[in-house]
């Protein structure tokens, strides 16, 4: 029995990740539902091969419905430490936390 190349598969698995979200980004203005399709498969891919997804990947969908956002499918609004993006579609709340961004001292 072959052993499976586990790194190789994960690094083909990421760059069709990149691949679907490239794609859905294009299709979100020409086929909305195609766009999801995109999306769904992306989640798919990251879920099978276990491969989190990356941070400017997530912010790019709704989490419950998966559609993409879009201009005029979404709401954002800033309250005391968090920005809450409100989709349009299905009216989930994702609330994402505003950290205070930490100064580095040197030491001479």
């Amino acid at each position: 029995m072959l052993k499976r190349e586990k790194r190789l598969e994960r690094k083909i698995a990421m760059e069709r990740i990149k691949i679907l979200f490239k794609m859905m980004d294009y299709m979100k203005d020409v086929d909305y539902e195609l766009a999801r399709r995109y999306v769904e498969l992306a989640r798919k891919i990251s879920m099978k091969y276990r491969i989190k997804l990356p941070k400017k990947f997530k912010l790019k969908f709704c989490k419950k419905c998966l559609y993409p956002y879009k201009d005029g499918r979404f709401r954002v609004r800033i309250s005391k430490s968090r920005v809450v993006i409100t989709c349009l579609n299905c009216g989930h709340l994702r609330r994402i936390p505003i950290r205070p961004v930490k100064k580095d001292f040197k030491r001479r």
